[in-house]
């Protein structure tokens, strides 16, 4: 068993939100912490947050839970998933507050 490594950079900040690329492995032991990230850059004010998870990569057997409460940050917050992986993706779709890029120009056309 190996350590597991989530890295966040924060690639650009406009008034009421946040570009951040994340990549790494998302787990139960990971997921705390990349939570704990989004919500503290949604007490900033930002009210979008553009997560280009392209690098991002899922444990085998991350349960369900553990991938939606990464996203749960409050009816207030729209997040723009860029590039999610296939667990990330199929558990956030049809949530109105989520909208799946499947490529960065999808994205920027939509912070811009």
């Amino acid at each position: 068993m190996g350590i597991e490594v989530i890295r966040m950079r924060v690639l650009a900040v406009a008034p009421s939100r946040v570009w951040i690329a994340v990549s790494g492995t998302l787990s139960a032991t990971t997921r705390h912490r990349l939570h704990q990230v989004l919500r503290a850059g949604t007490g900033q004010g930002n009210r979008e947050l553009f997560l280009d998870l392209r690098e991002l990569r899922c444990a085998e057997g991350v349960a369900a839970e553990d991938v939606r409460s990464v996203f749960a940050l409050g009816p207030a917050v729209r997040l723009h998933l860029i590039g999610a992986p296939t667990a990330v993706h199929d558990r956030v779709t049809g949530q109105a507050r989520v909208t799946l890029h499947p490529d960065l120009e999808s994205a920027w056309r939509a912070w811009s």
